[in-house]
């Protein structure tokens, strides 16, 4: 019977037992797995992983290993770590459905793709230091575990990063009474001397389900800091399906335009979605990854997992795009890691039930609007309990307010016509802790150095 179908089984009999508090375990469970062979013991100086040495044999065949987990739990959702694996997360679920609003693989198969050479697919890995997949990202990490004062539980993962002698922890923290959990990452700089500044923390996502992306903005960077229109291509494809991505190779989009701080996914097949949350200021990166969709890229579906599907990547970073040497000579500029420097931001990830789309999301909750004609719905699915007013409004007239008493991830909608012309719609919740604008104000800033420009 297929593991994924045994596991959301379990997890909607857990929640209809749930006691409805917070908790953190520590376990070791048994995956089949895919190993990797012990390491070159030759270091290479001219090599980019230097001090690090690689791995160069992978197997394959399976066999049976044990591996520490992790595993944060509230009522509403369930998220498992690998402090052995990097310290990725290695899936989450949403309790009620048994979906997995961040891909869980059920197998660990590595495979040659990161710097050092193995690399597996699913959750959601920390990268920093230098372009590429963390030196860490397949090996034992520092974590310890806690149980906060506020009720919370807490995992925290960390390493020192050899290549540029920076620092890294991420806090990853389950509250009680919300279902979004969240990671704080401090990332430090140490020495005296300016560091590459390289920050991604990499999510994988079913591609299945009619999967929509929902990232504002409207345009799409490359490596080499070359813009291109979104989410329309100029061949008139509408990029934000990923049924409409079925041409080329892989797909690696940067998307810029926005400082909205959300990003998501949603699958309209299953009505569900998941989405992430981070201020501006402090992720402005956002990226979308997909394989090909020819033979050529689903030959890595075979490589990297068993029964479990393809997958896609929205990736959060701190930079506008994950930049090639090429970037360079354009607006979008390699960044360096002052001296001394620490930084520390706080992200959100988070299920989505039954809103059709997503037009704007915080830790809040998520809001999707959708219009035919003059007629409009509106969604809202909250991610703690609600007991607030939506506001609606045409321009700056109130045209309609709500009182809304919702429990987390019970979706609430309403259908209205829009009666007052062209003016834009806006919607705020409570004291301005959502606020949904349908023409809201881009990032104006250039995409493109002058041709005149020496």
């Amino acid at each position: 019977m297929n593991n994924k179908f045994l596991l959301s089984v379990f997890l909607m009999l857990s929640f209809a037992c749930s006691n409805q508090t917070v908790s953190i375990k520590e376990s070791v469970e048994s995956f089949v797995t895919y190993p990797f062979s012990d390491p070159d013991p030759i270091p290479n100086p001219e090599r980019d992983y230097y001090p690090y040495f690689r791995y160069g044999g992978f197997s394959l065949d399976p066999v049976d290993r044990d591996w520490k987990v992790v595993t944060l739990e509230n009522e509403y959702i369930k998220v498992f770590i690998f402090p052995e694996v990097g310290g990725k997360i290695w899936g989450a679920i949403e309790k009620s459905t048994g979906r997995e609003f961040v891909y869980y693989n059920s197998v660990v198969k590595f495979r040659d793709i990161a710097m050092r050479g193995p690399w597996t697919s699913g959750g959601i890995e920390f990268n920093f230091g230098t372009i590429g997949h963390a030196p860490t990202t397949s090996n034992p990490v520092d974590y310890i575990t806690r149980k906060n004062d506020d009720g919370s539980v807490s995992c925290i993962v960390g390493a020192n990063e050899l290549l540029t002698r920076t620092r890294w922890e991420v806090e990853i923290r389950l509250p009680e009474g919300k279902a979004w959990f969240s990671t704080t990452t401090t990332f430090q700089n140490s020495t005296s001397l300016l560091q590459p500044y390289y920050q991604w923390h990499n999510g994988a996502f079913q591609a299945e389900g009619e999967l929509e992306y929902c990232f504002p903005g409207d345009v799409r960077l490359g490596h080499g800091g070359e813009a291109r229109d979104w989410p329309t291509d100029n061949e008139g494809r509408n990029l934000s399906w990923y049924k409409n991505n079925a041409f080329g190779g892989a797909k690696s989009d940067m998307i810029i335009g926005s400082t909205q701080g959300f990003f998501a996914a949603y699958w309209h097949d299953n009505d569900f979605g998941s989405g992430h949350y981070a201020h501006y200021g402090d992720k402005p990166g956002r990226k979308i990854f997909s394989w090909a969709q020819s033979r050529s890229g689903e030959i890595w579906e075979d490589l990297l997992t068993d029964a479990d599907g393809q997958y896609i990547e929205m990736q959060s970073g701190k930079s506008l795009n994950q930049a090639g040497t090429s970037s360079m000579w354009t607006p979008f500029k390699h960044l360096g890691f002052e001296p001394w420097q620490t930084d520390i931001f706080t992200e959100y990830w988070f299920p989505i039930l039954s809103t059709g789309g997503v037009s704007q999301a915080n830790a809040f909750g998520a809001l999707n609007v959708t219009r035919d004609g003059s007629d409009i719905e509106i969604s809202f699915c909250p991610l703690e309990k609600t007991d607030d007013e939506i506001k609606i409004f045409f321009g700056n007239d109130l045209h309609e307010s709500y009182k809304v008493t919702l429990d987390p991830l019970e979706t609430w909608r309403t259908e209205l016509s829009a009666t007052r012309g062209s003016e834009p719609l806006k919607i705020i919740l409570g004291d301005k802790k959502l606020e949904y604008y349908e023409k809201p104000e881009g990032l104006k800033r250039p995409v493109r150095i002058p041709e005149e420009f020496d």
